[in-house]
């Protein structure tokens, strides 16, 4: 369509364009919007031709179904409200790490941008600037001085975790932007970044996890250090199990919940995801150093007495509340250094069970379902990882035979 000569009026509906008095054109008609009414919505360009062609465009999108945002958003202010509204209905833990996201990083670095107007080499330079940017004071690096430009000298760039982090936070929000149709696609997705490499923890051996229950023998936590090293559970699962998932009649636990530390307190909530939630029988071992346990936190609970808080936690604090993940890690470090092995972990029991399991022929499918792993791929990682000395005795076999 040519541009219309002067004073050709448009036909109702169609919409208007005009010049502006700073010599930019407007184009204007009355589209559906997403508060579900019509209005009078307006697009700009430095010319003619442009306006009309956002203009042909808003009306399309209006013929579709498909609506015009009913305000204009800055990025901050939509981040803001994409906390408030879907992030804080989320685990605990999830939503403090997504809102420390957006008040530390997105906001700062995007947050004056329209939403409408956010482009893919907007949120690049954005994650280029990021990957620059001192973590403990925001201010740029300088590479040759090894310094912030704030002259601290702390060394802490972000990592290409953090970076990938603070990306899928950020396309996250523009993906509810989209389904809210304030945004007709979603630029974050459009750039890439680098995918961390996980390193995959190694299994213990035998000799070292006795070593480790035989040093916790005669402490309050011996039966956890127990249940981690034959059942695979990870922290905040062993902190989160209850009584009333220990069946120790029929010999079984139910894993359903999990302890965290978020927002300044500790929280009980809903296993990692619904594979983590699982009905596992327990070895004889295990359900015994249960038993006994359970007498010996009836002795505690009369003991205390009132100053018991009862919570029906299996591993709880001395006095009955959730314990603090923290304090069970400096247990745990306390207790590998007596025993002279400084560098475990204490969810290296978790990797054991996977490959003693595999070891003794244990189909990978059942390891899984023991592990609780969304994939089978990850078991198998595991054990291939933890495994190097059986390989090595495999290759070892090569140099005979071409000897």
């Amino acid at each position: 369509m040519s541009k219309p000569s002067k004073g050709h009026k448009n036909a109702n509906g169609e919409g208007s364009i005009y010049q502006r008095s700073n010599g930019t054109w407007a184009g204007t008609a009355h589209v559906l919007t997403t508060d579900g009414t019509r209005k009078r919505k307006t697009v700009y360009g430095k010319t003619w031709e442009e306006a009309h062609e956002k203009l042909v465009e808003l009306k399309a999108k209006s013929h579709r179904g498909i609506p015009a945002p009913d305000r204009s958003w800055k990025v901050a202010e939509y981040l803001r409200y994409w906390l408030r509204v879907y992030v804080s209905e989320l685990r605990p833990k999830t939503a403090e790490g997504y809102e420390g996201a957006v008040r530390l990083h997105l906001i700062p670095g995007l947050g004056n941008r329209r939403l409408t107007g956010l482009q893919v080499q907007h949120v690049r330079a954005f994650l280029d600037g990021f990957k620059q940017k001192c973590l403990c004071c925001a201010n740029e690096w300088d590479k040759q001085r090894r310094c912030c430009s704030a002259g601290t000298c702390c060394e802490r760039l972000p990592s290409v975790r953090q970076v990938q982090y603070v990306h899928a936070v950020l396309r996250n929000a523009l993906q509810h932007a989209m389904r809210e149709e304030l945004l007709a696609r979603n630029v974050a997705t459009l750039v890439k970044v680098t995918t961390p490499r996980y390193k995959v923890g190694k299994g213990l051996p035998v000799d070292q996890v006795k070593s480790l229950l035989k040093a916790a023998q005669g402490h309050r936590l011996y039966a956890l250090y127990v249940v981690a090293a034959t059942m695979g559970l990870r922290r905040g699962e062993l902190l989160g199990l209850r009584w009333e998932d220990v069946d120790l009649d029929n010999g079984t636990i139910t894993i359903e919940k999990t302890v965290q530390r978020a927002g300044g307190k500790l929280h009980i909530q809903d296993a990692k995801t619904e594979s983590s939630e699982s009905v596992l029988p327990l070895p004889e071992i295990t359900r015994t150093t249960l038993q006994r346990h359970r007498d010996d936190q009836d002795k505690e609970r009369v003991n205390l007495a009132e100053a018991w808080r009862e919570h029906g936690l299996v591993f709880p604090s001395e006095i009955g509340t959730p314990m603090e993940p923290r304090n069970l890690a400096r247990h745990f470090a306390g207790l590998r250094e007596r025993v002279g092995i400084t560098d475990v972990r204490l969810h290296d029991f978790r990797h054991t069970v996977v490959t003693v399991l595999m070891e003794l022929g244990v189909p990978p499918h059942i390891v899984q379902a023991i592990a609780r792993h969304s994939d089978v791929k990850l078991t198998l990682k595991i054990y291939a990882h933890s495994n190097l000395q059986e390989m090595r005795k495999a290759l070892d076999k090569l140099d005979g035979w071409l000897s």
